[in-house]
């Protein structure tokens, strides 16, 4: 069986955005019975098999090219994928375009398209559904800036509630 993991941007913890977005993914867990609760994230790359001690060192060498990333909440909007069922577009940056680009040759992923987004609900819902949670959501109390501070190496083979933190560096700290 492979393994798979992914690689994160996260939101700084102590903040009151990280505590908003948190209670928003957390109520919408409550509401809909496949929807899982997660930490809010940015993903750089996700659908990574590679050897993980090797990944390590690859996340670790990222996370000392990167600096803390700006990111601008900048609509809300959904798809027909179950992980990017309702999620936050966020502006694309050089910043978050280089990271995944940097990690996307490192690992010899072939080029899909990014969008980087940060989801606030995974789930299988329908379309209509997912249209009327958009539609309820208030986007300007969500727009704005989030600083994110944190790469993190994920493990996500598992279902969403056994997802894992491998490896995390505080990009705060250079």
């Amino acid at each position: 069986m492979s393994n798979e993991y992914s690689i994160w941007f996260i939101p700084d913890r102590d903040s009151d955005a990280y505590r908003r977005l948190s209670s928003i993914i957390s109520e919408y867990a409550e509401v809909y019975d496949d929807a899982p609760e997660f930490r809010p994230h940015i993903t750089i790359l996700g659908g990574i098999d590679r050897d993980v001690s090797t990944l390590k060192k690859d996340v670790k060498n990222l996370a000392e090219e990167c600096n803390p990333v700006q990111t601008v909440l900048t609509g809300v909007q959904c798809s027909t994928t179950k992980h990017q069922c309702v999620f936050l577009l966020v502006e694309p940056t050089v910043n978050i375009l280089s990271a995944h680009k940097a990690m996307r040759d490192t690992c010899n992923i072939d080029h899909r398209m990014y969008v980087p987004h940060l989801s606030i609900i995974y789930s299988e819902m329908n379309i209509t559904e997912r249209l009327q949670i958009i539609n309820s959501i208030d986007v300007s109390s969500l727009q704005g800036t989030i600083y994110s501070d944190e790469i993190a190496l994920i493990n996500t083979k598992e279902e969403v509630p056994d997802w894992e933190i491998i490896e995390s560096y505080d990009l705060s700290l250079k």
